[in-house]
């Protein structure tokens, strides 16, 4: 069993690590934080005798300089694990699952994995190197509704010192156990003199593992043969395939994207069924030249090859909207791959990566596949 680290270099870790977010996730974090009541910039606002928060903070713009001091705070130490449970991950590889025995819950509480409460919560400042060496922890978002988390610790060499900065490194598993599927969810691995090219096989075939041996689940891939034709037939959805890869049969590849003015039409096999549309009237008298064009984007589309997708999820608020790619065949053509892009949405939280997930698979988009 791993030794427990030390509490002044555990706490290090969130130091390093939160420094490395983006600017907009932690400027995110701090707009969190000020809305828990953690941080203030008001400085009427005083603390009595014995309350914690919130921490004054003068310059509003300084985010570095709030996530140092927060970071290295210990009564900060169970906002930052709670925003491990809630953040935007980078990418997620779905799976439809099922219970051999009982309730995703009950399976959870007889494999004593504790659940996580902000208020309560003492970490035991061990961070493992691999899944499963140590067990994790969960938190409960909604009814039926659970995030399991592992945080393992790794490293990179600092550019200026090449010195070794040691940092957290989360993973997460998205359960949904209203419509038995899930996601493994993940950040992009700081590049170092440790890193292999199969990193993030490792960190999907471990939680696979776990999954399977611990909670004695069983796993399917997400069928995706359907996922294209179903999101097109969407006309009143705000949700639109924004860009595809199309690989020809002939040996031929494009990148097709969308033009948003034109209702998320991809260029080429989709101008030119509009236009057959618009036209109909001078298509009657021509039917058989109709029928061969036609017939013509159905082969294209048949015999072509999907790589990946982007899919826009559209909102009133543009701020809002947010762009998922697909690729399909991950891994070996083994998974299917969610890339979760921040682009200028503002939204940098699990939510819309719960949406996303949901959505597909409620619309017939992603459906069980064969067994893992």
């Amino acid at each position: 069993m791993q030794n427990e680290i030390d509490e002044q270099t555990f706490i290090k870790f969130y130091l390093s690590t939160v420094l490395n977010y983006s600017v907009a996730m932690k400027t995110a974090i701090c707009k969190k934080m000020e809305e828990e009541g953690k941080i203030t910039f008001e400085t009427q606002m005083t603390l009595g005798d014995n309350e914690t928060f919130p921490m004054y903070f003068q310059d509003k713009k300084d985010v570095d300089e709030i996530i140092r001091q927060t970071t290295l705070n210990k009564n900060f130490s169970n906002f930052y694990e709670n925003w491990e449970f809630i953040k935007l991950y980078k990418y997620s590889v779905p799976f439809f699952f099922d219970s051999k025995t009982k309730n995703a819950l009950s399976v959870l509480n007889e494999n004593k994995i504790k659940k996580f409460d902000e208020d309560t919560y003492r970490s035991n400042r061990i961070l493992p190197t691999e899944i499963g060496s140590e067990t994790p922890i969960y938190k409960e978002i909604k009814n039926g509704e659970y995030v399991i988390k592992f945080v393992l610790q790794k490293s990179y060499p600092d550019v200026d010192t090449m010195e070794q900065v040691d940092y957290r490194y989360p993973v997460v598993i998205y359960l949904n156990s209203n419509r038995n599927f899930l996601e493994i969810r993940y950040d992009s691995v700081k590049y170092g003199r440790k890193y292999t090219s199969n990193v993030y096989e490792d960190i999907v075939e471990e939680c696979i593992g776990w999954l399977e041996n611990t909670l004695d689940f069983n796993l399917f891939e997400i069928n995706h043969n359907g996922t294209i034709n179903n999101l097109k037939n969407g006309n009143n959805d705000p949700v639109k395939i924004y860009k595809q890869m199309m690989e020809l049969s002939s040996g031929g590849s494009a990148e097709l994207t969308a033009a948003k003015d034109q209702d998320y039409l991809l260029p080429f096999i989709d101008e030119i069924r509009e236009l057959i549309n618009e036209n109909d009237q001078l298509f009657k008298g021509a039917l058989e030249v109709k029928n061969l064009i036609e017939q013509y984007l159905d082969d294209k589309e048949a015999t072509a090859n999907y790589p990946y997708i982007y899919v826009s999820w559209g909102n009133a608020v543009a701020s809002q909207s947010y762009i998922v790619k697909i690729t399909f065949d991950y891994l070996q053509h083994r998974h299917t791959l969610l890339q979760h892009l921040t682009g200028t949405c503002t939204d940098l939280e699990m939510e819309r990566m719960n949406n996303a997930i949901e959505y597909l698979c409620k619309s017939g988009s992603f459906v069980k596949g064969t067994k893992v």
